[in-house]
């Protein structure tokens, strides 16, 4: 008897082959009972479609040259035809809605009633600025400020109740703080109040 020693390459080709054959028989096996569970599987649903009364599906046996195109359009790795654009649909630009103006009435004018009782233009602007007031309770005099003619100069104008400044205005009322206005002419109606300036 020859004692033979194997290499370490033989060895390792060995424990492959063997390896190999294992492998292989297992994947054979599997197959061999795949096929027999499909078997048995397609034999229950046909008795199931008998059973039921059921429209059975027509089973695909053989496959010709135009299912290439439906089984090669799942490969995420072959190209087709590239698939069309889709178009730009942005809308047309819209014009903006200017908003409709509510027509407003339009004021009437105030008429401006004399003293006989005709219409008449506006009452003079009266341009005094009140001070204050001096005298006893039954006698006040009011004094006003106003511009003089020369730049920089101040008029201090001063009259009782009753009194007319420049022909144009009545002082009709004196109190602590205002002064009541009437314009010669014009109706009572047309008085205005003056306040008593703070500066």
């Amino acid at each position: 008897m020859v004692d033979r020693k194997l290499t370490p390459e033989q060895l390792r080709l060995a424990v492959l082959s063997v390896m190999l054959l294992i492998v292989g028989g297992i994947a054979v096996s599997r197959m061999i009972g795949k096929a027999g569970l499909a078997e048995v599987g397609s034999r229950r649903t046909g008795a199931e479609y008998t059973a039921r009364d059921l429209p059975q599906l027509a089973e695909v046996s053989t496959w010709d040259a135009g299912d290439v195109d439906a089984i090669t359009s799942r490969n995420p790795f072959t190209f087709g035809v590239p698939p069309t654009p889709t178009p730009n649909l942005t809308p047309p630009p819209t014009r903006p809605v200017t908003p409709t103006r509510v027509p407003r009435d339009t004021p009437t004018p105030r008429i401006i009633i004399g003293s006989d009782g005709r219409p008449k233009g506006p009452p003079p602007d009266f341009v005094r600025k009140y001070i204050g007031y001096f005298g006893p309770p039954h006698g006040k005099v009011a004094a006003f400020r106003r511009p003089g003619a020369e730049q920089g100069t101040i008029v201090v104008d001063v009259g009782a109740e009753g009194e007319v400044l420049d022909d144009a205005f009545i002082i009709r009322e004196i109190g602590h703080e205002s002064v009541l206005i009437g314009f010669v002419g014009y109706n009572s109606s047309e008085d205005t109040r003056v306040p008593l300036a703070d500066d």
